[in-house]
């Protein structure tokens, strides 16, 4: 059976991510078990959960075994999200790609509409509107991160201009091609969300609808939440948009005006994410002398001005921004 028949349907690879998610993992794997696309494969990893995780995905893809295509892995090792993300889309074999994450929860359609909306041939990526539920799974808030009705196209041009647009990492859906093209992530690279939707807005359109297609869990271990956040490491993030930006020059994808803007915006959003970060950390760490030295006296991305009143509220013992 070629990748790209069956039914006339194209073959979905359905990863899902597992680390540390047993309180979460059984809910995730029936998400996606039960989606009412019938062409895809299941990819279901764990990178070497120190609890049952593993376990417990085990014991509940036992009910969904029937006559679907099922790879369950568990690395030797733990390798990080990115690193064990580059392993499984070796692996995968569609020709569109969704990603899932142990403690959220797809709805039954999101693999269907993801396939249906990406009939568009321009659009290279999909996400969509979530509902967000907390640790015990009690709905927080619901529909609110996309604030306009039914789906809309969004080009590279409009995200470097400053445009506000609703991606979801947690409900993304992506053509193989971002992978084929680009190929690993650096290893360093400590999130594979925004590098894809650089990715994909190089190579095509991103499609974001109103329709809820995830729930997403908000809770302390979340990788783009506070605890981790101000902690990742900038830097590595644009020297990949950078590589894939030179990727794209290569193949003709862009052109030298846009490749020029894009480069301007990664230095600009470089900037201002350090500086969000260190903001953050200072909210959570005692503002200390030592700190200001370390931290942010020598870099660059703080102006003389601004450097200056950070200094005097270390002096006056301030511990915000």
């Amino acid at each position: 059976m070629n990748s790209l028949e069956k039914n006339n349907k194209p073959l979905v690879s359905l990863i899902l991510l597992l680390y540390k998610h047993e309180p979460y993992v059984k809910e995730a794997i029936k998400g996606v078990m039960e989606q009412d696309y019938s062409n895809i494969e299941f990819i279901i990893s764990d990178d070497h959960s120190p609890d049952s995780t593993f376990d417990l995905a085990k014991e509940e893809i036992k009910q969904y075994q029937g006559n679907k295509t099922i790879l369950l892995n568990k690395n030797d090792t733990n390798m990080g999200l990115v690193p064990h993300l580059n392993k499984l889309l070796k692996i995968a074999k569609g020709d569109i790609i969704l990603l899932a994450a142990g403690d959220d929860i797809s709805f039954p359609n999101r693999v269907s509409r993801t396939v249906e909306i990406m009939g568009d041939s321009e659009v290279s990526f999909v996400s969509f509107n979530d509902q967000r539920i907390d640790e015990k799974g009690n709905i927080t808030s619901s529909g609110t991160r996309v604030g306009y009705e039914g789906l809309k196209l969004f080009t590279l041009e409009e995200y470097l201009s400053g445009k506000r647009i609703p991606f979801s990492g947690a409900s993304r859906g992506f053509r193989r091609v971002l992978y084929d093209y680009y190929g690993d992530l650096n290893k360093e690279c400590p999130t594979e969300d925004t590098p894809y939707i650089i990715r994909g807005l190089l190579t095509g359109k991103a499609a974001i609808s109103s329709e809820i297609a995830i729930k997403y869990r908000v809770h302390g271990e979340n990788l783009s939440g506070p605890k981790y956040l101000p902690y990742m490491n900038i830097s590595h993030i644009s020297n990949q948009y950078l590589a894939d930006l030179g990727v794209a020059l290569e193949k003709g994808i862009v052109d030298k005006a846009l490749s020029e803007k894009l480069q301007s915006w990664v230095a600009t959003n470089h900037s201002r994410r350090v500086k969000s970060n260190l903001r953050n950390q200072l909210s959570i760490k005692k503002y200390t002398f030592n700190f200001f030295i370390n931290n942010i006296l020598y870099d660059r991305n703080f102006s003389i001005k601004e450097k200056c009143i950070l200094l005097i509220k270390c002096i006056m013992k301030k511990i915000y921004i």
